[in-house]
C-alpha cells in the first residue's frame, strides 16, 4: 500500500498520535519542550535522510519527535494552559455571582427547548480574561436573538456541564471540552443582561451572509421538505428535516449526506472542475482553474458561516486542487496527509472530531482501496464502468470509515452500497440544480423549472431511502464495538490490503495473527464476561430497571412506556449484551440477598412478610419518610427520576436525620450496585 512509502503520512500519523497520547499523558509545557528541544537535536545529528531506511536511529528519533510535536501542539492549544483563562479567576464553590463580558462567537444548532450560542470571554470581575462558555436560551423566552459580534454585559453564574447520567451515555461534557467549553450559562427574563453590536470579525460577516442566503431559499415557492434539503446542502442546517426522514437515510447508510461535509465539497470541487474545463486550453490554464476553484471554495465555506466542519472541508480539498493546478496528483496520499497536517497543527482538537475522523478516513479508503478494487473488477462496457467506478468508491469509502461507524454509531446497514447506488446520482443533481436554484432565485422563469426538478429528485432520494430502510432485517444494530476492537480492525483492513498488493506467507501470518488476536479479544471480553448488575437508570417521568447477568439483560419499565431508551440501546451495546427481555415493574425484589421494595405514588409501603432493606422511590409519593423508615428500617433509599426535586431534596434531609444511605439519581446519575 502506497501509504507506508512516503514520510509525509507517518509524520502525520506521529502528530496524530501525540495529539491523543496527550489525553492520558499530563505533562507540564515545560517537560514536553524540554523532550522537543532533545529529539530535535538527535534528529540533526542521525541526518533526516536515514528516515526512509527501515529501522534507523534518525526515523525512530523524527517519529517520536512529531509525536513530542503532537504532544506540544494539544498542550499549547489547551484553553486553560493560559493563564488568563477565566476557569482560574472563577470561584467554583463561591455562590456569588460573576460579572462577565462576553462577545457572541458562533450559533449551534438549536434543541427542543433552547437556543445556542457560544461565547468569547473578554472580561470577568473587570479583569482580562479568555475562554469559551455556552449560552442557552429558552425558545418561548421573549429575549431577541443574539447576533454574531455582539457584545454582552451580564451578571450571572457560570455553571459546570453536567456528566451523563447514565452509563455509556454520550458525554456532553467531554464533547464541549474538546472544543474548549467548560462552563455554561442561561439567559432568561430575570437575568440582567445588557447587549450591543460589537466590532465586526469575518465570522461575523459570514454569519450575515449565510443568514442573507437562508432568507433567498426561505422565500423560493418551494415545498418544506425540498427547502429544508436545500438549507442541508448549502448552509448545514438539518433540523427543518423532519425526523422521520433523517431515520430513513440512517438506517439505509447514508446519513453522511444531510449533513454539509466533506462529501458535498468534494462533489462541489467535481462541479466546479468540469464548468471550469476550459480553462485548460490557454496557458497556465491549470494554475488558474486551480486558483479559482480555491477562491470559489472559500467563498462557499463563507457563505455557510465558517463552520468547523466546512473549514475542514475546503482546507482538505483546497490541497487537492492546488496539487491538481502544479500536476501533482501523483501524490494524493501526500496532499492529504498535508491538508490534515495543517488543520492539526492550527486545531489539533479536530483530531477528536467524528467528522474529522470520518472524512479523512474515507478519502484515504478511497485513495488506498478503491486501485485494488479496480484491478480485481472493472468492466470496460460503456454502461457499466460508471455504476461499478461508483460502487467501488463507496466500498471504499465504508471500508475505510467501518471501523469508526461501529465504534460511534454501533450499526451497519447490509445495503449501504446500493443504497449509495441510488442516492449518489441523485445527490450530485440535487447540488448541480441547488445551486443554480440560489443564484437565480430572483428569475422567476429560470428557477421555476429547476424547482420543480429538484423536488423530484429529493422525493426520489426519500423514497429510496425508505426502501432501503424497510429491510430491518439488514440493519445490524446495537453492535458492540470498543477502542481495543477499532484499533485491531484497522490492522486487520490495513494488513488485508498490504497482503493483496503484494502476496507473500509473512504477511498472511501477521494478518492471521491479527484476526485471531481479534476473536480471542472479543471472546474474553464479552463471550466470557460473567458480571452481574443491578441499575437504577436516570430517566426524568419514568422508572426504569436494568438487570444484567453475563450477556443476557433485563429491562423493568411500566407497560406504558412504549419507547426505546436511547441510555438501555447505549449499554446493551457497550456490554456486549446478546439477548434481552421486557418486563414490567414489580413491587419487590431479590437482588444479591437484599429485598428492594418500589413505593409508588400510592405511597403504600406497610410490607411485612419480608425484611425490607432497599426502598425506591418513584412517581413522587405523598409520603411521610421519617414514618417509612422507622417502619421498615431501609438501609439505602434510592429516589429516581420520575421524582420531585422538591421532594427529593426534603427525602434527602430526612436521611441524613434519620442516618441512612440516601441515592438521588438525578443528581448523582445512574444506580449501580455489582452483584458478587
Amino acid at each position: 500500500m502506497q501509504l507506508f512509502y512516503y514520510p509525509i503520512p507517518k509524520l502525520t500519523l506521529g502528530l496524530i498520535a501525540g495529539i491523543f497520547l496527550s489525553d492520558y499523558v499530563a505533562l507540564t509545557l515545560r517537560t514536553i519542550s524540554l523532550w522537543t528541544g532533545i529529539l530535535v537535536v538527535l534528529v540533526l545529528l542521525f541526518h533526516f535522510e536515514t528516515f526512509m531506511k527501515k529501522y534507523s536511529m534518525g526515523s525512530i528519533f523524527l517519529m517520536l519527535l512529531f509525536v513530542v510535536l503532537g504532544l506540544l501542539c494539544a498542550t499549547l492549544h489547551h484553553p486553560k494552559t493560559n493563564k488568563n483563562h477565566y476557569s482560574h479567576q472563577l470561584q467554583e464553590k463561591d455562590d456569588t455571582s460573576s460579572v462577565l463580558l462576553l462577545k457572541i462567537s458562533a450559533e449551534l444548532n438549536p434543541t427542543l427547548y433552547n437556543i445556542r450560542y457560544v461565547a468569547n470571554v473578554l472580561e470577568l470581575n473587570n479583569q482580562k480574561s479568555m475562554g469559551k462558555l455556552l449560552i442557552s436560551i429558552p425558545k418561548d423566552s421573549t429575549i431577541a436573538p443574539l447576533a454574531i459580534d455582539a457584545l454582552l454585559h451580564i451578571e450571572t453564574k457560570p455553571k459546570t456541564i453536567n456528566l451523563p447520567k447514565n452509563p455509556y451515555a454520550f458525554s456532553y461534557k467531554n464533547y464541549l471540552a474538546r472544543k474548549g467549553i467548560f462552563h455554561q450559562i442561561s439567559i432568561n427574563p430575570q437575568t440582567k443582561f445588557a447587549h450591543i453590536k460589537g466590532k465586526e470579525s469575518i465570522k461575523g460577516r459570514a454569519a450575515k451572509a449565510r443568514h442573507y442566503v437562508e432568507q433567498k431559499i426561505d422565500a423560493l415557492n418551494i415545498n418544506a421538505t425540498s427547502r429544508a434539503f436545500l438549507k442541508a446542502f448549502y448552509l448545514g442546517i438539518r433540523n427543518e428535516i423532519p425526523e422521520d426522514i433523517k431515520t430513513n437515510y440512517k438506517n439505509s447508510g447514508v446519513l453522511h449526506i444531510l449533513a454539509l461535509s466533506g462529501l458535498h465539497v468534494g462533489l462541489l470541487l467535481s462541479i466546479l472542475e468540469l464548468l471550469l474545463s476550459p480553462l485548460v486550453r490557454i496557458r497556465q490554464g491549470k494554475k488558474i482553474r486551480s486558483g479559482t476553484i480555491i477562491i470559489i471554495l472559500w467563498g462557499f465555506a463563507f457563505l455557510t458561516g465558517l463552520s468547523p466542519s466546512i473549514i475542514r472541508a475546503v482546507t482538505m480539498f483546497s490541497c487537492f486542487a492546488l496539487a491538481r493546478g502544479l500536476n501533482r496528483q501523483s501524490n494524493s496520499i501526500n496532499t492529504l496527509f498535508i491538508s490534515a497536517f495543517v488543520v492539526l497543527m492550527v486545531h489539533p482538537n479536530f483530531c477528536f472530531d467524528v467528522g474529522f475522523q470520518l472524512s479523512y478516513t474515507a478519502v484515504l479508503g478511497i485513495l488506498l482501496i478503491k486501485p485494488i478494487l479496480d484491478h480485481y473488477w472493472q468492466p470496460k462496457h460503456l454502461v457499466l464502468k460508471p455504476v461499478v467506478t461508483l460502487l467501488n468508491v463507496s466500498v471504499a469509502a465504508q471500508i475505510g470509515i467501518l471501523p469508526l461507524s461501529l465504534f460511534y454509531f454501533h450499526q451497519f446497514p447490509l445495503l449501504f452500497f446500493l443504497t449509495n447506488l441510488l442516492v449518489i446520482p441523485v445527490l450530485i443533481l440535487c447540488l448541480w440544480s441547488g445551486f443554480f436554484i440560489v443564484v437565480f432565485s430572483g428569475v422567476e422563469i429560470i428557477n421555476k423549472p429547476l424547482i420543480f426538478g429538484f423536488e423530484l429528485l429529493v422525493e426520489l432520494m426519500n423514497k429510496s431511502t425508505k426502501w432501503v430502510a424497510a429491510f430491518d432485517f439488514l440493519i445490524f444494530k446495537n453492535i458492540t464495538f470498543n477502542g481495543v476492537m477499532l484499533i485491531l480492525s484497522y490492522c486487520i483492513i490495513t494488513l488485508f490490503f498490504v497482503f493483496l498488493t503484494k502476496k507473500s506467507f509473512r504477511k498472511f501470518i501477521y494478518l492471521g495473527a491479527t484476526i485471531v488476536g481479534l476473536q480471542v479479544y472479543i471472546f474474553f471480553a464479552f463471550l466470557k464476561d460473567s458480571k452481574q448488575e443491578f441499575i437504577v437508570f436516570q430517566k426524568v417521568k419514568h422508572t426504569v430497571l436494568g438487570f444484567k447477568s453475563g450477556t443476557t439483560f433485563e429491562i423493568h419499565k411500566t407497560t406504558k412506556d412504549s419507547v426505546q431508551f436511547a441510555f438501555v440501546e447505549e449499554y446493551k451495546s457497550a456490554e456486549g449484551i446478546r439477548r434481552s427481555e421486557t418486563s414490567d415493574l414489580k413491587r419487590l425484589y431479590s437482588i444479591d440477598g437484599y429485598q428492594l421494595l418500589l413505593v409508588d405514588s400510592l405511597g403504600i409501603y406497610e410490607f411485612r412478610s419480608a425484611k425490607i432493606d432497599w426502598v425506591l422511590l418513584r412517581n413522587s409519593p405523598k409520603i411521610h419518610l421519617e414514618q417509612l423508615i422507622n417502619a421498615l428500617n431501609p438501609k439505602l433509599i434510592i429516589a429516581d427520576g420520575s421524582n420531585y426535586k422538591s421532594f427529593v431534596k426534603r427525602w434527602e434531609n430526612t436521611c441524613v436525620k434519620k442516618g441512612v444511605k440516601f441515592y438521588d439519581t438525578q443528581t448523582n446519575g445512574a444506580y449501580i450496585y455489582r452483584l458478587d
